[in-house]
């Protein structure tokens, strides 16, 4: 069995959209990029203080809703519908299940 960590899973996410068109590709690394960059404890999953670092990245990187989320403010209710399971952590999973 092969065993793959969340940044391991956020590369394979990026990796495959790189497959399907090149802009994509390249929001795709940028938003895993962020991702890493905004897991400050390095644990490969986001606690809401995190998730709103990834968001407020994403957002100055222009990459999909983050700019609206971010200058409204909405950061607590993406949060809660990323967070599928509500556990309180955002996974590489459910991030890649709003795909």
């Amino acid at each position: 069995m092969i065993r793959r960590t969340p940044y391991a899973l956020a590369k394979l996410l990026a990796a495959s959209l790189a497959m399907a068109l090149p802009a994509a590709a390249q929001n795709a690394e940028l938003g895993a990029e962020n991702y890493m960059q905004a897991d400050a404890n390095g644990d490969g999953v986001l606690v809401y203080a995190e998730f709103a670092t990834f968001i407020d990245l994403n957002a100055a990187d222009g990459l999909g809703n983050a700019a609206r989320v971010s200058s409204r403010g909405m950061h607590a209710r993406a949060f809660e519908r990323v967070d599928a399971n509500g556990d309180g952590i955002v996974s590489p999973q459910e991030l890649q299940a709003l795909q």
